[in-house]
């Protein structure tokens, strides 16, 4: 026997009638489908109409997640610009790899995403850990979404390079500050400096390491560009600080102010008289960061950034 079928418009006038709360019988009725037929009908529908139902939640819920997949990608991708820098040879030096796990350590994408905010006693090592973690997928996010070209292994090395030169460099001009003050003529500068309990070498080292970096990450480091950066400010009251332009500078008096100047130039004078050692490595080193750092600039800047993204598929895309 053929099966009876329902019209849409014996469903519709079904359907509501059922959602009015009539019986079944007065249903049959009212639109001449038999009973158990016009059941079955509206069983159907109700199993179609969640299922749009359904499926028009899940693509709510899959939008909004695409939405805070970018945001969180464009997070990332604007610290990452702003961090992945040129080191600096002053402070405490980490490698490449110790400097991007500790960025990654922080809150990034706020509120450590979707894991919630732990307790005020365990936060500062929990949220270290979960932000790690979550940070460390959006990177591998970054990099699929761009086809690989977020390339951080070319940048370390060259973040390496630099931190290895930076340390000779410290080192040398430490030296030569401290042989510089044992001759003869600075007696007098080392004498003032010591009875007022200063740390001559680490101080002035200090600002003579900040005069040179900022000359080389310039290029600027012919003698005649740097002497005028040597600077002996007098505060007029019978002394001056050395370098106070640059850092908090040591404090002297003012009848040493010359000598504490001479030191200065001699040190800048020995560097440069061996440049090729000491100086042009960082040179180079500068340009090919620069290199460097300008490539990831265009990768993740959100122009080209957001179609990578929108265009491709990664393991934690959420449609």
């Amino acid at each position: 026997m053929r099966r009876r079928e329902v019209s849409a418009i014996e469903l519709a006038k079904i359907v509501s009638l059922r959602q009015n709360n009539f019986s079944w019988l007065t249903i049959e009725k009212e639109t001449t489908v038999p009973r158990r037929i016009a059941q079955r009908a509206y069983r159907d529908w109700e199993r179609t109409e969640a299922g749009d139902e359904l499926k028009a939640a899940r693509q709510t819920v899959a939008a909004e997640e695409l939405r805070n997949h970018l945001a969180s990608l464009k997070k990332l991708a604007l610290v990452l610009v702003q961090h992945l820098g040129i080191p600096q040879p002053f402070g405490e030096s980490q490698s490449a790899r110790q400097f991007l796990e500790s960025l990654l350590k922080q809150d990034i994408v706020g509120g450590y995403g979707v894991y919630g905010l732990p307790s005020e006693s365990g936060r500062n090592m929990y949220s270290a850990k979960v932000c790690f973690c979550q940070n460390q997928l959006l990177l591998k996010s970054l990099q699929d979404h761009t086809d690989q070209k977020l390339n951080l292994s070319n940048w370390g090395s060259a973040y390496d390079a630099c931190l290895g030169h930076q340390t000779e460099f410290v080192e040398e001009l430490r030296h030569v500050l401290s042989s510089v003050l044992d001759l003869e003529g600075f007696q007098k500068l080392v004498e003032a400096m010591a009875s007022k309990n200063e740390k001559i070498i680490g101080r002035m080292a200090d600002g003579l390491i900040i005069i040179l970096w900022r000359g080389i990450q310039a290029g600027k480091v012919e003698l005649e560009e740097l002497l005028p950066l040597i600077k002996v400010l007098s505060r007029g009251d019978g002394q001056s600080e050395l370098l106070g332009n640059f850092v908090q500078g040591a404090i002297i008096p003012d009848d040493v102010g010359t000598q504490a100047k001479k030191a200065c130039i001699w040190v800048i004078k020995s560097l440069l008289a061996r440049r090729e050692k000491i100086i042009d490595p960082l040179l180079e080193d500068v340009k090919t960061m620069t290199r460097v750092n300008d490539d990831l600039a265009k990768v993740l800047n959100p122009l080209t950034l957001v179609p990578d993204i929108l265009h491709s598929k990664c393991d934690l895309c959420p449609c």
